[in-house]
């Protein structure tokens, strides 16, 4: 006859076991969670590798730059040499810039003011120009033409924007002629100015510069 000997469970391999069923399910949800950790950076990865590639391209912003016209320098057809007129600030305000004719000029003199634009962006848009006109007679003295150039060796500018309308003004007004290029170089903005008389003259305000971000 064989005896059965029954091993009662105590309370103490009870707690064990629990303990040992706690282990085991914190270890398989830590696993989890780092699993679904890993597939959530890996995603985030791929998204911005492919922004960043030739899968998407990140959109331009819109930006506008705003320069002073100090600066603006008077040349005719040979360079400041022979300008008829001086370019120097303004009063009031000593921010502004008064071109002031020595003689008087038509179109065929070929008169700019020229001011250096920097632009670190990407395309332009259009440029805008603010302005004020002093004289007796309306239309004998103007801007006649906006001009844009690009340049990069110091031999050769080329001419990327020419508008020919005439700004008569002769109140302080602001006007925007739109523009599509691309620098390579540096920018520069020409006025080409008329001076019917010796004694009007013509104020140069803010400039601007709209285009695309980098």
């Amino acid at each position: 006859m064989m005896l059965k000997v029954y091993r009662p469970r105590t309370a103490l391999t009870r707690i064990g076991a629990g303990l040992v069923l706690c282990l085991v399910a914190s270890l398989l949800a830590a696993g989890s969670s780092a699993g679904a950790t890993e597939r959530a950076r890996g995603d985030a990865a791929q998204q911005a590798q492919t922004a960043g590639s030739g899968g998407g391209v990140v959109a331009a912003v819109p930006v506008q730059a705003r320069y002073s016209p100090l600066g603006a320098t008077a040349n005719g057809p040979s360079g400041p040499a022979t300008a008829r007129f001086t370019a120097t600030p303004y009063c009031c305000p000593s921010t502004a810039v008064v071109l002031t004719p020595s003689q008087v000029s038509t179109e065929t003199d070929f008169q700019w003011a020229i001011l250096g634009l920097p632009w670190d962006n990407t395309s332009i848009s259009s440029v805008s120009v603010c302005y004020a006109i002093s004289t007796a007679v309306t239309g004998r003295t103007y801007l006649s033409q906006t001009r844009l150039t690009d340049m990069t060796l110091p031999n050769s500018a080329t001419v990327m924007l020419d508008d020919g309308t005439d700004r008569t003004a002769v109140g302080p007004a602001c006007y925007t002629v739109p523009a599509s290029f691309t620098p390579t170089g540096s920018v520069a903005l020409g006025l080409k100015v008329v001076f019917g008389s010796t004694s009007d003259r013509i104020t140069i305000g803010l400039v601007s510069l709209s285009g695309l971000s980098a």
